[in-house]
């Protein structure tokens, strides 16, 4: 009899969880509440959301917690064969851009939160909560520091500045494109989805890399005294 209250109460923490995630993840985090998330969820005590979790924090602390135990295996087991590799070949910029987003898509198709769950990474990187952006910044920091290592091996002379902007940029784009991929059925080229997840998660590697690889454009590309006299017109860059 205790062990099958135990299973029930496990069942109702994850059926919430999956809850906040996708509201979080349609809505947003502030524009949830801990009754809705409850309501959604179906539970007949209305204070389930509070017992288990206490707070937004907590459930977001839960769903990083459940996302360590799917996701962080997949980075580390990654991350540690390329670096191993890395001791003694050459590993090209786009493999280390590959290792960095592989596991994202492998969590996009992850059947029971996947989606929203990359809908979720999507709004937490441009929340301006200080609490909620420090969780998403501790969380991937580490896993982010050792592809820094690796990218700035294969790019020595790159500036590390412009290095850790593109990494983050390009990592950001790809969260965001791979949460709104459905909008892109309806743009002012057309319909550019892809047929699959390889197709587009291949197309993000070739663009990053491309990048990252390329040399900053010289001056002799660029007519200067065009720009000069537009941006004094324009009133921008002083």
């Amino acid at each position: 009899m205790e062990t099958q209250l135990i299973d029930i109460k496990a069942d109702i923490r994850e059926r919430l969880l999956h809850v906040a995630i996708r509201l979080f993840a349609e809505k947003g985090i502030e524009a949830v509440s801990m009754r809705a998330i409850n309501t959604a969820a179906g539970t007949k005590n209305k204070s389930a959301v509070h017992y288990h979790f206490g707070s937004k924090l907590g459930i977001l602390e839960a769903i990083f917690a459940m996302l360590s135990e799917t996701l962080d295996p997949v980075f580390e087991d990654l991350i540690t064969r390329v670096e191993e590799r890395s001791a003694n070949e050459d590993i090209s910029v786009a493999e280390i851009v590959l290792t960095s987003y592989l596991p994202f898509f492998i969590i996009n198709a992850t059947e029971s939160h996947g989606k929203n769950t990359i809908k979720l990474f999507a709004k937490m990187m441009v929340d301006s909560t200080p609490e909620y952006q420090e969780m998403y910044n501790d969380y991937l920091h580490s896993n982010m520091e050792r592809i820094y290592q690796l990218m700035k091996k294969a790019l020595p002379s790159k500036l590390d500045k412009h290095l850790r902007y593109q990494l983050m940029h390009g990592l950001m784009a790809m969260i965001t494109g791979l949460a709104t991929i459905d909008l892109m059925a309806n743009t002012p080229l057309g319909d550019i989805r892809f047929a699959n997840d390889m197709d587009l998660m291949l197309s993000h590697v070739d663009y990053v890399t491309g990048g990252l690889t390329n040399e900053a454009p010289s001056l002799d590309q660029i007519n200067i005294e065009f720009w000069q006299d537009y941006f004094k017109e324009q009133k921008v860059f002083g």
